[in-house]
């Protein structure tokens, strides 16, 4: 194997391993924008229900 092929090589782990970094970011932030979601929607729900 020449150098090159350990480059391309290389290479292209490293972009697997960032993309693979960044999908996982990607779903820890949807995530944590549904727990959010959710908790507005259970206070908002309790407001109506128990504030008026």
């Amino acid at each position: 194997m020449d150098d090159e092929e350990k480059i391309a090589r290389g290479v292209a782990r490293g972009l697997a391993r960032h993309e693979a970094a960044r999908a996982e970011a990607n779903a820890r932030q949807l995530l944590s924008g549904l727990l959010i979601l959710a908790i507005v929607t259970i206070g908002f729900i309790l407001l109506v229900t128990y504030g008026g």
